[in-house]
């Protein structure tokens, strides 16, 4: 039975719910810092679990499904842990080696750890994890496809795997895998070595220490902000980019041309700029199937020409291919400083601050968080009033004052600084954004408009814990409902990010709900709890 929503303006009305307290390895001081990890896909692929670090390095995951807790590790990191984020698209890749029909194959690379039988075909709700194959070998099919997996053999490091629909192709030796799991990065308070660590979702492993050369050491906060690839539009979904499939006219060493109607034949120039293209499907040129380059400029539609970094096979003239984010990028903001470095997943390095992306031209404070506007539909102005290229970057630090980092802006983006919007507080407000303000996205309901954010001032009073929310769209920030707990010092740290989203999904319907997770004051003492709201409109 298709579930319907039928929430009434004013008659219903949002509420928060208790629900199961993390385990109590959870340290519970007032120097405690917590990160709360999640996956922004707007649809069932997104994976199931929220994820919670402290300052310990004490991991654990919830089943938003189940309302259970469960420890899974000590991630070991260096420092005491200050922000995370989940890269829905990077998971275990490589390449096949041996194929016998088009719904199985095997893995010729190891895997970051060893799995279980059938491990793959249960990401912790019954659902195998997604798998992404590329054609891309010479003599292959040049398309690429996606299938949940259903079984794998286990205690090797080349599993067997085995999915749910068959291809319609038979994957040959030498084509690409992807497993869209994800993996979840976690950055502490230094550059000491250790402090910048992933964990593989698959496989249940944390990485080993990744490099921390160039960026800040000694912060207390950081914000980590991923433009992953499978991060899109509340109406598209993950894998289509902002845009859906395109069919390119024409092709070159260093370029390749969109659609002369439909698609992205609306763009302005260089709405796209430092996004990528994706070689979705190329059957007259194989090899060139699964590329993906930076755009460095592009020219207004219709039929927009992308300049990018050299391919290393050329595209064929008809080439299919998506605009997304650019799945190898993370932005890392501190308290430290105005630097604004950015990570090269398949590299491993960090580039000197403001190389690829400009740095910040005026200071943050203590609390301050940032959300990228991927999830709002594309905006077909033109020039386009709001992009989904646009960072929102609140300096908080007891201030209401935005700042917007437009990565397409030029080449290493542009900041538009002190941005007007609704509703901002005056200087002096009680409602401004304090120290250990926090933040989440909602990207699969109310058009992907909505940032969550939680002011984090401490308060006495029974409704002294605000939650107020950003509309991405329409540049407004708008009251929410209050949670009916005050907090304690604890929970408005500045070293506190405890707000995750998840959705719930039936067919054409979604309800999206958001989760909070902070320190209650109790009998004087600190106390942890868990509560979680269904966002109906």
């Amino acid at each position: 039975m298709v579930t319907t929503l039928n929430f009434k303006d004013i008659i219903d009305l949002p509420k928060w719910r208790s629900l199961s307290t993390p385990s109590s390895t959870i340290a519970i001081s007032s120097s405690s810092t917590e990160v709360m990890s999640c996956d922004f896909r707007n649809n069932e692929d997104r994976h199931p679990y929220l994820y919670l670090m402290n300052s310990s390095g004490n991991f654990m995951c919830y089943n938003t499904k189940n309302d259970g807790w469960q420890v899974l590790a000590v991630a070991g990191l260096a420092a005491q842990v200050t922000s995370s984020f989940f890269m829905s698209a990077w998971g275990p890749r490589g390449t096949i080696t041996t194929t016998g029909s088009n719904n199985s194959f095997t893995l010729s690379t190891v895997l970051p750890a060893t799995v279980g039988r059938n491990q793959l075909a249960n990401r912790g709700d019954g659902i195998g994890f997604k798998v992404r194959i590329i054609g891309s070998n010479a003599g292959s099919s040049g398309k690429t496809e996606e299938r949940y997996i259903i079984a794998n053999t286990g205690e090797t490091t080349a599993p067997t795997i085995i999915v749910d629909n068959p291809f319609s192709f038979i994957p040959a030796t030498g084509d690409k895998y992807e497993i869209l799991s994800g993996r979840i990065y976690f950055i502490g308070q230094s550059n000491a070595a250790g402090s910048f660590k992933y964990y593989d979702v698959a496989t249940n492993s944390f990485s080993g220490n990744l490099s921390t050369t160039n960026i800040p050491a000694n912060f207390t906060e950081a914000n980590l902000v991923g433009l992953d690839e499978l991060l899109v539009p509340y109406d598209r979904n993950p894998g289509e980019g902002f845009f859906g499939t395109l069919t390119a006219t024409a092709s070159g060493a260093t370029s390749l041309t969109g659609q002369a109607i439909g698609g992205d034949a609306i763009v302005v120039a260089n709405q796209y700029r430092n996004f990528q293209i994706r070689i979705v499907q190329d059957t007259a040129i194989p090899t060139a199937a699964g590329q993906r380059r930076n755009i460095t400029s592009h020219t207004a539609g219709a039929s927009p020409i992308y300049t990018v970094p050299a391919w290393s096979v050329t595209p064929s003239v008809n080439a299919q291919y998506v605009i997304e984010n650019n799945g190898d990028r993370m932005i890392l903001w501190t308290t430290v400083g105005l630097n604004t470095n950015t990570y090269t997943i398949s590299t491993g390095v960090w580039d000197v601050a403001g190389t690829i992306f400009a740095n910040r031209a005026a200071g943050i404070g203590a609390g301050f968080f940032s959300n990228q506007a991927f999830s709002i539909e594309v905006d077909t102005a033109s020039p386009p009033n709001v992009r989904n290229s646009y960072i929102y970057s609140f300096r908080a630090g007891s201030s209401s004052t935005l700042d917007i980092f437009d990565i397409a802006g030029a080449a290493t983006g542009t900041w538009i600084l002190n941005t007007t919007y609704g509703n901002a507080a005056n200087p002096g407000s009680s409602s401004l954004f304090q120290s250990g303000s926090n933040s989440t996205l909602d990207p699969a309901t109310n058009q992907g408009r909505y940032m969550y954010i939680n002011r984090g001032a401490a308060g006495s009073g029974p409704y002294s814990t605000v939650f107020v929310r950003f509309d991405m769209k329409n540049q407004m920030l708008e009251p929410f409902t209050n949670l009916r707990f005050p907090l304690s010092t604890v929970a408005t740290s500045n070293s506190q990010k405890i707000m995750a989203y998840s959705v719930y999904v039936d067919g054409t319907t979604k309800l999206s709900f958001i989760f909070f997770a902070p320190y209650s004051v109790i009998v004087g003492s600190f106390s942890k709890l868990f509560f979680g709201l269904a966002i109906s409109r």
